[in-house]
């Protein structure tokens, strides 16, 4: 026995058995390690109080009243991560909805396909927020979630027409100050948007100043809140990634010397993909979609795809975002097809999905890899992403901080 399971084993006999009642053993038939990128056989991860103990090929007495889940030869990884989605909206006043908590079917959904977090960038009326608080207080069942709150944007840009402009940076406006009152209302991420519109065919200007977005990135920084930067044009991603961002959304026509500095910087692209995909095979099953707007949307997608493959060929930094509300929210694991097709190996997709989403999220000390004193979030699936990453479409166990909202593995 190893030093470190002979010190595992001591600290386990050494609980008392009454202190056991919430330890959970998972025998797992395979493990992900993500760090290695290697599948490992015949391991237990080991959970208390909503933390992993420990994980590996440990054998040793548990105390009495552990509680033990066998998941077969099923493969398990940590919790998946969406860095770019939308669960919540505000209702328009007046509706019978807004009795009700927006979002919370929405999130039950994601969560049940595995992603135990994700960031929200952007919402209105606050939807977002009171979801998030619904969500840590236990009265919704969703991922783990952080919260932007409306996104910064220029009058009449991408920012100020779709969040209904509550941030509008607007001429003479202190943008500084507009940043604290985002992170006073409860903005875990400031959002803003460079430039572009959501699916577009041609690159666009940009619609923030270099100045402007520094000053909305010294602002949040200040705060200790990272900055996600929504940008399509080649000025607009490079206003943004130069003046300090920390991720890039979509990205759709990023150049290759704005890359390389991306990738110098560390600068995360997000490029959410699939939604692409979503709308071309939407708009080619309805009947009487003009052949110029099926026309637009391929284009769309071609000229993204092309610039995103050479982005992940330079080595830009990726992590998985989906823009999830533009297409079903459930379906977000459909991204890391994509990643794949464009070049990433299956195993770095899976990480764009946990480890390197953690690390850009600042969570990598709680989620991303399954190892000790990280927080429980698990999922298993059949089949081996590593072989075909669509394994991923179809989770069947989920574990979110040490508690089961799902098993298909049940007897």
């Amino acid at each position: 026995m190893s030093p470190f399971h002979a010190a595992l084993a001591a600290l386990l006999l050494a609980v008392p058995a009454a202190a056991a009642d919430d330890m959970v053993l998972l025998n797992v038939g395979r493990l992900f390690d993500v760090e290695a990128g290697l599948v490992r056989k015949d391991q237990v991860v080991l959970v208390k109080a909503g933390r992993i103990v420990a994980a590996g090929d440990i054998r040793f007495k548990l105390p009495a009243g552990t509680r033990v889940i066998d998941l077969g030869q099923a493969l398990v990884l940590p919790g998946l991560i969406d860095a770019h989605t939308h669960l919540a909206w505000a209702p328009p006043a007046g509706t019978a909805a807004g009795a009700a908590l927006a979002g919370t079917d929405e999130a039950r959904t994601t969560l049940m396909a595995g992603f135990t977090t994700v960031r929200n960038l952007g919402s209105t009326g606050r939807a977002d927020i009171l979801l998030r608080d619904a969500i840590a207080a236990g009265r919704v069942k969703g991922p783990r979630l952080l919260a932007a709150g409306p996104g910064i944007g220029a009058p009449g840009g991408a920012c100020d027409q779709v969040f209904g402009g509550e941030a509008v940076a607007a001429p003479g406006v202190d943008l500084g100050a507009l940043v604290d009152r985002l992170v006073a209302n409860g903005a875990d991420v400031i959002k803003l948007c460079a430039g572009g519109g959501v699916v577009a065919s041609q690159p666009g200007t940009a619609e923030l100043s270099r100045e402007q977005v520094a000053a909305i990135v010294t602002a949040a920084h200040r705060h200790g809140r990272k900055v996600a930067a929504h940008a399509q044009g080649p000025e607009a991603i490079a206003n943004a990634v130069c003046a300090g961002v920390d991720s890039i959304e979509h990205g759709a026509f990023l150049d290759e010397a704005t890359a390389r500095e991306m990738k110098r910087r560390g600068t995360v692209l997000v490029p959410t993909l699939y939604r692409l995909d979503w709308a071309l095979e939407q708009a080619r099953a309805a009947a009487g979609t003009p052949a110029a707007r099926l026309a637009a949307l391929a284009q769309a997608r071609s000229e993204a795809h092309a610039h995103v493959r050479r982005a992940i060929a330079l080595g830009v930094p990726v992590a998985l975002g989906t823009d999830a509300t533009v297409f079903p929210h459930g379906l977000n694991a459909r991204e890391l097809a994509v990643l794949v097709e464009l070049g990433l190996p299956p195993a770095d997709a899976l990480r764009a999905a946990t480890l390197h989403a953690a690390r850009l999220l600042g969570l990598e000390r709680e989620v991303g890899v399954i190892a000790e004193g990280r927080r429980a979030d698990l999922i298993a699936v059949d089949g081996d992403p590593l072989r075909d990453v669509r394994a991923l479409e179809h989770v069947r166990f989920v574990m979110k901080d040490g508690q089961v909202v799902k098993n298909e593995y049940a007897p």
